[in-house]
């Protein structure tokens, strides 16, 4: 399914006079919405980041130094 420019165009045009309704912004707040929501992504990218990473390196007794110096430089 294809959705044209101008098509796109509408719905953001929609979208933004939804937006502007005192109507819809009073249900907005009535139901919390902004609140409700929060986007999941960044905190399943950091897991998998984190779980990717050996930190038992960093924790290693002859690596302290190591990493000493690389912070101290």
């Amino acid at each position: 399914m294809t959705t044209s420019i101008d098509r796109l165009i509408e719905i953001e045009n929609e979208r933004a006079q939804t937006m502007s309704d005192p109507g819809f912004q009073q249900w907005m707040k009535e139901v919390g919405v902004s609140r409700i929501y929060r986007n999941p992504e960044p905190i399943h990218r950091a897991r998998d980041l984190n779980a990717e990473y050996n930190f038992s390196k960093l924790f290693d007794k002859r690596n302290i130094f190591s990493i000493f110096n690389i912070i101290n430089n």
